[in-house]
């Protein structure tokens, strides 16, 4: 594998504005790698430890404090940061010949021969480093959970060649993080054996495989044309012709798995108001979206995180509050 520097992109122009015009040139290349100026996508990582750690809250005798609750989601937020940094990272890497033919991507650093692949990798092996340093730093019972979490991130972007169902794979990926969110807070799924919590932390998951095939679809919409050129599959290509059917019922989906994660733990009605506020943005996020228009997919992409999850985490804070 050549670890040359392609000529620079003629359509790339370093950052006028935001944070990454502050940062000096030599580091660009690399913070738009971790994509730090888009932190949308951080959230999306960042929510299945944030709903893992109130599920496992609701559990525990006694309730943690609010102060506990605060200090462990901070150290889970870090932790969503370098995963997600390093879960773009390698995608850009594996993806880097894929990203010079669709015009949204071409720019990206790898793409555009602003970082050799080389530097990729010693970069990827740095986060994966501070990433376990977090993790034995905060808490090292996480560490047996995390490997799964990598092995299913490593395999995502081999996904997009081979099936049309590659955001199935990132969804169990992410979910994953509701097992992280659960040990954060001392409840080890393993130990919970065959109970209704399993099943409560089971649905739970399984809604947010349902959320992250919905949001990922919508946000694979943007490209769909440049994809369809250069060989990559989706479900956004595989169910075009019928796609929001097929992201109702994703909708639904997710919904009933809340219903269920509530009804297995025994939830308190603020637990499934904050339900049906999730399933009202859902529906109205899925009616809503002109997949036909990049600007709306990346809209319902961006705000559809803070609006859904959100609606979401209001309902398990509830149910912490009710249970205090």
């Amino acid at each position: 594998m050549s670890s040359a520097i392609l000529p620079a992109s003629p359509s790339y122009t370093s950052p006028a504005a935001g944070f990454l015009s502050c940062l000096p040139a030599a580091w660009i290349p690399y913070a738009e790698l971790m994509r730090v100026h888009k932190p949308a996508g951080v959230l999306y990582v960042y929510f299945p430890f944030l709903f893992g750690s109130f599920f496992a809250a609701c559990l525990s005798n006694p309730i943690p404090a609010p102060g506990e609750m605060l200090f462990a989601n901070v150290k889970l937020l870090a932790v969503a940061f370098v995963l997600r940094s390093v879960g773009c990272t390698w995608n850009d890497i594996v993806d880097r010949n894929l990203d010079r033919k669709v015009a949204r991507c071409r720019d990206r650093p790898l793409a555009r021969g602003a970082l050799s692949p080389t530097s990729a990798y010693i970069f990827t092996a740095n986060q994966y480093l501070m990433l376990f340093a977090l993790l034995v730093r905060y808490s090292s019972q996480c560490l047996p959970y995390i490997p799964p979490l990598i092995a299913l991130g490593t395999i995502y972007p081999f996904a997009k060649r081979i099936t049309s169902y590659a955001q199935l794979v990132l969804g169990f990926t992410l979910s994953w993080g509701t097992l992280v969110g659960c040990i954060m807070m001392k409840v080890f799924p393993l130990e919970l054996g065959i109970s209704p919590a399993t099943w409560g932390l089971l649905a739970l998951s399984l809604s947010y495989v349902c959320w992250t095939i919905t949001y990922d679809t919508i946000y694979a919409f943007q490209d769909i044309k440049d994809d369809m050129q250069a060989g990559i599959l989706s479900v956004a290509i595989r169910h075009k012709n019928h796609i929001k059917p097929f992201l109702f019922v994703m909708s639904l989906m997710q919904t009933g798995f809340l219903v269920l994660t509530g009804v297995m733990i025994g939830a308190g009605p603020a637990f499934y108001t904050g339900v049906l506020g999730t399933a009202v943005l859902l529906f109205q996020m899925v009616a809503a979206v002109d997949v036909g228009n990049p600007s709306s997919c990346w809209w319902w992409f961006k705000y559809g995180a803070l609006l859904v999850g959100g609606s979401e985490f209001l309902s398990l804070l509830g149910e912490y509050l009710r249970r205090s």
